[in-house]
């Protein structure tokens, strides 16, 4: 558990998360009227989690 909450709290993961952000409230700003922002923005902020909790296993180092 311990290492669990290690990894949701890894810089790429706060750094996605804020990127999520960002995007869903353009996407708020920019969107019609009618449009359900609220729930596009929260797929937005998960999916930027996701990808901070996948960059390093894609893109990291092998140590060999």
């Amino acid at each position: 558990m311990d290492s669990l909450l290690a990894l949701l709290a890894a810089p790429e993961v706060a750094l996605g998360a804020l990127v999520g952000l960002g995007i869903g409230l353009l996407f708020h700003w920019l969107a019609p009227a009618g449009t359900d922002t609220v729930a596009a923005g929260a797929w937005f902020v998960g999916l930027g989690c996701l990808i901070g909790l996948a960059w390093p296993i894609i893109f990291g180092r092998s140590k060999k």
